[in-house]
C-alpha cells in the first residue's frame, strides 16, 4: 500500500522551504546571504521552525529506507545514495552555490568584481563555511552531504535488518517512543558544523520504530495529545529562544544543568512535533492529486535549486520593494515560480538532469517517496 502521506509530509517541508528562507533575511540572531530589516516575527518564525523542521526530513529519510531496502539489495541502495546524494553536492558547490556567495560579497562586502572573479574567490575565502558573508560554503545542499554520510555510516544497522528482519511487535507502545529524544539529545554533541549524531539519530529511529506499522497506530491515535504536548513545548522552547534575544539568557556552557534543561526542552519539543506530524499525516493525507503528485516528483529539483533563487531574487528586491511585508511576499512568489521554471528546463537537459540527481521524470516509487529526506 502506497504511503502517500510520506509523499505529503515532504511536499509539506519542501514548500516550506521558501518562506523559510525568506524569512531568514530578516532575523535578529543570524546573519544571512542578504539581508533586510530585522524584526521579531520572522526571527520567532525561524526558531519555532528551526526546531523540527530538519529533523522530520531526516526522520522520513529513514522511514523511506526501510521501505526501499525491502526491494533493493544493499549494492543498489549504495549505488543509489551515491548518484542522488553526492553527486549533485559535489556538481552543485562547484556549479550554483557560488551565485548564492556572489550576492553575499556584493551585499555585506561591496563587492564589484566579476561573476568569474568572485568564482576563484569562492574556492581560496576559507571563512566558517556558512559563506553568509562570502568564501567557501556548501549553502544549503550540506543536507545531501550528510544524508549520504549518514546512509553510509548506518550501512550495518541496515544490512543487519534487511538480513534478519524483525522481531514481531505485538503492539506499539507510545510511553516507550516518547523518551528517545534523550538519546537524541546525547547524541546532539556530535557535530561537523551541523549536528550529524542528532541527524543520524533521528534517521535510525526513523528506519527503525517509525517505520513499524505497530508504532505508527499507535503514534495515530495518540495524534491529539502528542500535538497538545508538542505546540507547548514550542512555545516554552521559542519563549527561551526570544529571552536569549533579548540577552535575558546567556551561553552558560553545555554541561551547566540550565543549558542541559533548556537543550532537553528543544528536543523534546522537536520530538513531540514529529510524531504529531506523522500521526496527523497518516490520518488525514492518505490521497493524492496531481498537483501533489508533480511536486513530490520535483521535490528534490526544488529543494535543490531553491535557495539560489531566493538570494538571487531578493538581492534585488530588497532595494526595490517598500516595507518588510511586501518585500517577503514579493520573494516568496517570485522565487516559487521561478524555482519551478527553472527546474521545468532542467528537466529538458539529460547532462545537467543526471549531475544534479534529477532523472527522467517516472512514476514516484514508495522507495522514493523521500528523495531528499
Amino acid at each position: 500500500m502506497r504511503k502517500y502521506y510520506i509523499d505529503h509530509l515532504r511536499t509539506f517541508l519542501i514548500l516550506l522551504l521558501f518562506p523559510f528562507h525568506t524569512l531568514r533575511m530578516y532575523t535578529l540572531t543570524e546573519s544571512f546571504y542578504i539581508e533586510g530589516t530585522p524584526h521579531i516575527i520572522p526571527t520567532l518564525f525561524i526558531s519555532i521552525t528551526s526546531i523540527w523542521f530538519m529533523n522530520l526530513l531526516f526522520v522520513l529519510a529513514g522511514m523511506s529506507t526501510a521501505y526501499s531496502i525491502q526491494k533493493r539489495s544493499i549494492k543498489e541502495y549504495c549505488k543509489e545514495r551515491f548518484s542522488k546524494l553526492l553527486m549533485p553536492f559535489i556538481f552543485g558547490v562547484v556549479l550554483t552555490v557560488p551565485i548564492q556567495t556572489y550576492y553575499a560579497e556584493r551585499f555585506h562586502n561591496g563587492y564589484t568584481g566579476s561573476f568569474i572573479e568572485q568564482y576563484g574567490l569562492f574556492f581560496t575565502k576559507i571563512t566558517d563555511l556558512s559563506g553568509y558573508k562570502g568564501g567557501l560554503t556548501p549553502a544549503h545542499l550540506w543536507f545531501l552531504l550528510f544524508l549520504f554520510l549518514i546512509s553510509i555510516l548506518s550501512l550495518p544497522i541496515i544490512n543487519f535488518v534487511k538480513k534478519n528482519g524483525r522481531k514481531p511487535l505485538k503492539k506499539g507502545n507510545l510511553w516507550r517512543m516518547i523518551p528517545l529524544f534523550f538519546i537524541i539529545q546525547i547524541f546532539s554533541i556530535i557535530e561537523i558544523g551541523e549536528r550529524i549524531g542528532q541527524y543520524m539519530t533521528y534517521f535510525i529511529i526513523g528506519f527503525l520504530v517509525l517505520s513499524r506499522e505497530e508504532n505508527l497506530e499507535e503514534i495515530q491515535k495518540n495524534q491529539m495529545p502528542l500535538a497538545i504536548g508538542a505546540i507547548s513545548l514550542l512555545a516554552i522552547s521559542s519563549l527561551l529562544d526570544m529571552m536569549g534575544v533579548l540577552g535575558k539568557i546567556n551561553s552558560i556552557g553545555i554541561f551547566n544543568l540550565l543549558t542541559v534543561a533548556i537543550s532537553a526542552v528543544r528536543h523534546a519539543a522537536s520530538w513531540l512535533t514529529i510524531l504529531a506530524l506523522i500521526g496527523f499525516g497518516r490520518k488525514y493525507l492518505t490521497g493524492t492529486n496531481k498537483i501533489f503528485s508533480y511536486l513530490a516528483k520535483a521535490s528534490f529539483g526544488i529543494y535543490f535549486i531553491h535557495q539560489t533563487v531566493i538570494i538571487t531574487i531578493g538581492y534585488y528586491v530588497l532595494p526595490l520593494v517598500p516595507y518588510r511585508s511586501v518585500q517577503s511576499l514579493v520573494i516568496m512568489i517570485l522565487s516559487f515560480i521561478a524555482t519551478i521554471a527553472i527546474y521545468v528546463v532542467l528537466k529538458r537537459c539529460p547532462v545537467l538532469n543526471t549531475l544534479f540527481g534529477m532523472k527522467k521524470s517516472q512514476p514516484v516509487r514508495l522507495e522514493h517517496v523521500v528523495e531528499i529526506g
